[in-house]
């Protein structure tokens, strides 16, 4: 059973804040560092003239679409399989040999075919797949519903915290989960907390390990949003199964079973470079993809919303897509081991289209943001990384008026949380020995598992 729900530009019932003036809307226009924007910075007609030009590119885009795009996305699949099996190889290979310079050379060899194998499944197909790019193949396996990438995360939870929700409440305050990932502060519209002071030691933990975040990412939003449903047990449970599922056939193949063949047939060294070489491999590909999607989200230039406007127009969701993010500049190879996302803004317009046409329709794209004045967020790989560490670090600090807010806050904090615990759901029990160490969202997936 898939655990999507339609995706709809679904309405908020958010209140509508009071409407920009011509002064506020040319403030909201400037290049100001981190911009927070509270409605809709173009006139209704304008960003419905805007809708009609997307339309158009779009449309005219997908008519095109034919066996050329069934062989690139079939090419990057067999590229996929057959650089995993000849890295595996090799990794297994490097443990028989007796020259320690041959080891070396053949187990980073290994390594490197294989992360380039993991980030090129997780990137290039199984993010575009998975987004329905190719669902109109009518492929067996390469659609949406049925394919599945090779990372902890269950393909139906990352579908509902990213297809859904990301893409459509993109950049929204308490709408967009991957705001900060409830983990780093990268707006002033995120309270400040005296756990913030570590922004950048949290974020490269989570460079490290971000499958895993992605892989729960999903089970936190779920505890909140499920929270009134009378279905809520039953939906949690199914999450966290599928989840801890997935993490058991995911650390099993990479850092037991595989092994465990390497050495039983070649020996402990071949076992050791195996292991050693997987674990690697995914710490390689969570680095990249960190990289690449944090610099498409939180560059100076990524707009920030406080709310969704009840009155939002299709044009005006455009207009909120390529405000909130950035594109990095690069060579063909780079946009591919990017999975294109980095034509981030042309892949939040319109995320149903294959990826592979967005270096094609980027230039129109900047042509009719220039017709209305909208920026076009794009740079270097090394600007963009920088610009997106300098947001971190950013808001790590509180402002004096955020210090003076947090103090006076203190007091009724402890009352809420007072009052939390107490309140606590009796359907959640202490946890016990090693378990209270961990995390608080892991310890809810446990529970409902």
């Amino acid at each position: 059973m898939r655990l999507l729900p339609p995706v709809t530009m679904a309405q908020s019932a958010v209140p509508v804040l009071t409407p920009l003036t011509d002064a506020k809307q040319q403030k909201a226009k400037q290049l100001t560092r981190y911009p927070t924007l509270t409605g809709a910075p173009l006139p209704k007609a304008q960003s419905d003239a805007l809708a009609h030009e997307l339309n158009v590119l779009y449309r005219s885009v997908m008519d095109s679409l034919g066996s050329d795009d069934a062989r690139y996305i079939k090419r990057v699949y067999a590229a996929v399989v057959y650089s995993e099996m000849t890295a595996r190889g090799l990794l297994a290979a490097a443990g028989c040999l007796q020259s320690k310079r041959k080891i070396v050379a053949t187990w980073l060899l290994g390594t490197s075919l294989l992360s380039l194998s993991k980030i090129l499944n997780n990137m290039e197909l199984g993010h575009n797949v998975m987004h329905g790019q190719y669902d109109w193949m009518q492929h067996p396996y390469l659609n949406s519903q049925k394919f599945d990438w090779d990372i902890v995360c269950p393909a139906p939870l990352w579908q509902h915290s990213h297809n859904y929700l990301h893409h459509t409440f993109t950049n929204i305050v308490g709408r967009d989960h991957d705001v900060g990932y409830h983990l780093i502060r990268v707006t002033d519209e995120q309270p400040w907390t005296p756990s913030d002071r570590h922004n950048m030691l949290k974020t490269a933990v989570l460079a490290l390990g971000f499958e895993w975040a992605v892989a729960f990412h999903d089970i936190q939003i779920s505890v909140d949003e499920y929270a009134d449903s009378p279905d809520r047990h039953q939906t949690m449970q199914q999450k966290s199964r599928a989840l801890f599922a997935k993490i058991a056939r995911q650390v099993g193949k990479d850092h037991i079973v595989l092994p465990t063949l390497a050495g039983l047939t070649l020996g402990r060294r071949s076992a050791m470079t195996t292991l050693s070489g997987n674990v690697t491999a995914n710490i390689a590909r969570n680095l990249w993809t960190w990289a690449v999607i944090f610099c498409g989200h939180f560059t100076e230039q990524a707009h920030i919303y406080t709310h969704l406007d009840a009155d939002e127009t299709k044009g005006d969701w455009y207009v909120r897509q390529i405000l909130g993010s950035s594109n990095i500049q690069g060579s063909k190879l780079f946009h591919i081991l990017t999975g294109n996302l980095s034509h981030q803004i042309e892949h939040h317009i319109f995320p149903d289209m294959p990826a592979s046409h967005y270096a094609r329709i980027a230039p129109q794209l900047q042509a009719i943001c220039r017709k209305y004045n909208l920026p076009y967020n794009t740079g270097r790989f090394g600007t963009q990384f920088r610009q997106m560490l300098g947001r971190i670090r950013h808001f790590s600090k509180p402002s004096a008026e955020e210090w003076q807010s947090y103090l006076q806050s203190q007091t009724t904090s402890i009352a809420e949380t007072n009052h939390a615990v107490t309140e606590r759901p009796k359907e959640l029990p202490a946890i016990r020995g090693l378990g209270k160490y961990l995390p608080p969202v892991m310890r809810q997936a446990l529970f409902y598992a």
